[in-house]
């Protein structure tokens, strides 16, 4: 009996990793943890708990004050249901020792993080109800992480019918080459960068009256339309009456200015980012075209939507489709069609004859089948 209970165990392993909710160990006694009903009503709490989040900012309360009470009640009562659940899984699972503890399952850890960071999110909002942390703070973020509950609520629909060994070869293959494709965008971005710090610099200069001075420039000191001009006479002039001055010296904050432009480093990559991303990056050509000459943003711009833009994007999207090619034939292989394509009903095969061609010849047609004599199924086949 005790080899047999031994071989049974091992037979029941599964062949990927499904979730804690379908690998639960199944013992004599049946936890309430382990019941259909607890587990469709942790996903329906999962989808709840997004949308306790999606509730919980500064102008939603402002605009529906009660709102900020029953988000809180509802975080509570999230709390305590996940906070059960973990307690019940360390108990029937342990927690640290055995080949199935909580610890050693991945998506026992995901669970408990999820509970971690709803523990936070309450505290945070008891914080903020009793205005010791302004609704704004930067602490907001830490619910940012809640968000991926999400994920319990869909993951019984996210199987793979595969060996774990095939999906880690295809998780292998697949993020080697988006570590090469990520490497492939990095390196350009890099080199974009630096020549954007070094073919350009700021966009700072702007054209103003005659009569500002430092420290009042207004929306009035402005041109109508605001542009921008190049102070060494190789790109746009600032008509009469108007001087082109840069607004940094003239005492407006960096805030103030913006952050697009090539003045550092890591300001000219997060701008040569915004270019490649095609959303408006025809305003910083033209940018380009007005403080500096020509020939530069024509060429800087043409090349970089080409690499970045277009080429960088296309070999991603490559990568993505030949990922999931490559695991509709893992697919295909085993759970396709496992018949020989040399069957035993084939009549035809190739043959090669004595000049090296090929030709279709009929396999078996003289050979004898059933009972009969020869000399009838000869004539049976003349017949036919």
């Amino acid at each position: 009996m005790l080899k047999r209970k031994q071989s049974s165990r091992v037979e029941a392993q599964p062949m990927t990793d499904f979730g804690p909710d379908e690998t639960l160990t199944d013992s004599a006694d049946i936890f309430w943890i382990n019941k259909p009903w607890v587990h469709s009503l942790l996903r329906a709490c999962a989808i709840i708990s997004v949308i306790s989040v999606c509730m919980n900012t500064p102008k939603t309360f402002e605009h529906y004050p009660p709102l900020q009470y029953v988000t809180f009640t509802l975080d509570t009562l999230l709390m305590f249901l996940y906070t059960a659940e973990m307690i019940a899984k360390m108990h029937i699972r342990g927690m640290i020792k055995g080949d199935n503890s909580y610890v050693k399952d991945r998506w026992c850890v995901f669970d408990g993080l999820m509970v971690f960071f709803i523990w936070v999110s309450l505290v945070l909002q008891v914080f903020e109800i009793a205005t010791i942390v302004d609704q704004m703070s930067p602490w907001r973020m830490l619910r940012i992480p809640r968000a991926l509950i999400m994920i319990r609520a869909f993951r019984i629909y996210f199987r793979f019918e595969l060996p774990r060994s095939r999906i880690t070869n295809i998780l292998k293959r697949s993020g080697e080459q988006i570590w090469s494709v990520s490497i492939f965008l990095l390196f350009f971005l890099l080199l974009y960068g630096i020549l954007g710090v070094q073919m350009f610099g700021t966009f700072n200069f702007h054209c103003v009256t005659n009569e500002t001075m430092s420290g009042e420039v207004t929306w009035n000191s402005l041109a109508i339309p605001d542009t921008h001009c190049s102070p060494d006479g190789e790109g746009y002039q600032c008509p009469s009456g108007f001087k082109c001055v840069d607004l940094g010296h003239l005492g407006l904050s960096r805030q103030e200015l913006g952050y697009s432009g090539f003045n550092e480093l890591g300001t000219s990559i997060f701008t040569v980012y915004e270019a490649a991303s095609q959303e408006g990056w025809v305003f910083l050509m033209y940018r380009a075209i007005d403080s500096f000459p020509r020939w530069r943003s024509y060429f800087y711009f043409i090349t970089l939507i080409f690499f970045l833009a277009w080429l960088v994007k296309n070999v991603f999207i490559a990568v993505i489709i030949e990922t999931f090619a490559e695991i509709r034939v893992q697919f295909q292989q085993m759970w396709g069609s496992r018949s020989s394509t040399t069957s035993t009903a084939t009549t035809q095969m190739f043959h090669e004859d004595a000049a090296g061609g090929w030709q279709l010849v009929a396999v078996d047609v003289n050979k004898p089948h059933g009972r009969a004599p020869a000399c009838l199924q000869v004539n049976t086949l003349l017949i036919n």
